[in-house]
């Protein structure tokens, strides 16, 4: 069941996950899983059943939404969270299916757990039950869980932690901290450099740190459902191969998102840009050389051999480098990001400016510099 709902401002948005167990209201942002289903075992023991709140406007069936400058989820029968405990020292996931939603929205869980469970022991909810580790030891890491998304708003996105106590006494389940929700939630929409036109996509790679989230939609669109773990202050890059086949680029600096939260984001992206150097371009005098918006500053250069000695600096105007190759006679550099052989270095990354140490020579001869930048 959809539900479309009035907004004043687009300042405001709200995030509605009823799965979450929890009503939250998310900031909108312009700054500019699929989940393998597991077959629960089920366990032959005490039988309990429970309630999920809070309430809401009830459905029958589950829904994930995008309002606009919110996103809705609820309860659908069926649905199935793990509920993880230990009972003498083995770990056990009970498959907690929701039997019931009413028409409030508040949904009724039932599971089973082995006989002889402690009466009040902790338990971790976990949803959806695909989420949730092999070994029943908590919940899978953000990889595995945000790996294979294909672009859309689906259940899949919305992954959820709580946790509780199980009574078996009298059975019963105590819900003592509300599953929260374990990313953020994009609606992100590709657009040219100028903002003025959008780019279908068939593919968008998000990279954080040393992480990469692949988006891989069914077919070529401008407008992407993305779930992505919290960060702080981090750049982050993207990187799409368009419809037309050409590779888009763009960045973001000083990136801070967090879990529970739906944002809305244009990326301005533009193919990368190319600049090559080779041995007739590197003409001059003094310790450095300019040509197309790359500059090489070095301790110094011999212009008639083609040589930089005493280390030096690669910088750019048109943007970030992501990639410098190097090939010469010989080439003996080090430094953050460079690897390589005597007749080829590659530097990778992102960076306005590229330090190395040692020597670059083209002893008169063949000497070539590849560029390529993020514009």
């Amino acid at each position: 069941m959809l539900n479309t709902k009035n907004v004043k401002t687009m300042k405001t948005t709200k995030l509605f996950f009823m799965a979450a167990l929890a009503l939250m209201t998310a900031a909108c942002s312009n700054d500019d899983n699929d989940l393998t289903t597991q077959q629960p075992q089920k366990a032959e023991g005490i039988t309990i059943t429970a309630q999920l709140a809070p309430k809401t406007n009830g459905a029958t069936t589950r829904a994930v939404t995008d309002q606009t400058t919110y996103i809705e989820a609820k309860w659908a029968v069926n649905e199935h969270i793990a509920v993880l405990y230990t009972k003498d020292e083995t770990q056990y996931a009970a498959d907690a299916t929701i039997t019931a939603v009413d028409g409030s929205g508040v949904a009724t869980i039932e599971f089973t757990v082995e006989d002889g469970t402690p009466d009040d022991t902790p338990c971790t909810l976990v949803y959806p039950y695909s989420a949730a580790k092999d070994d029943h030891t908590g919940v899978k890491d953000a990889a595995t869980l945000l790996a294979n998304q294909d672009g859309t708003l689906n259940a899949n996105l919305d992954v959820r932690v709580g946790a509780g106590t199980i009574q078996t006494t009298t059975p019963g389940l105590t819900v003592t901290t509300q599953p929260e929700a374990q990313f953020a939630i994009f609606k992100f929409t590709t657009k040219n450099s100028g903002g003025t036109a959008t780019i279908d996509v068939n593919s968008l790679t998000i990279t954080i740190g040393s992480d990469n989230y692949v988006i891989t939609p069914a077919s070529a669109t401008s407008e992407l459902f993305v779930a992505l773990p919290a960060v702080s202050g981090q750049t982050v890059r993207f990187s799409a191969t368009g419809s037309d086949s050409k590779t888009y680029t763009c960045s973001k600096a000083s990136v801070t998102f967090a879990a529970g939260k739906y944002y809305q984001s244009m990326l301005k992206m533009a193919p990368p840009i190319t600049v090559t150097w080779n041995k007739n371009d590197i003409t001059g005098s003094g310790n450095s050389f300019t040509k197309d918006g790359v500059t090489i500053t070095a301790g110094s250069i011999d212009f008639d051999e083609k040589i930089f000695t005493g280390g030096g600096t690669f910088t750019t105007t048109l943007g970030n480098f992501t990639k410098i190759e190097v090939t010469a006679e010989y080439v003996a550099v080090s430094g953050t990001g460079w690897s390589g052989n005597y007749t080829k270095n590659t530097w990778t990354g992102n960076a306005s400016s590229v330090s190395f140490s040692g020597i670059i020579s083209g002893g008169g001869e063949s000497i070539n510099f590849v560029f390529t930048i993020e514009p």
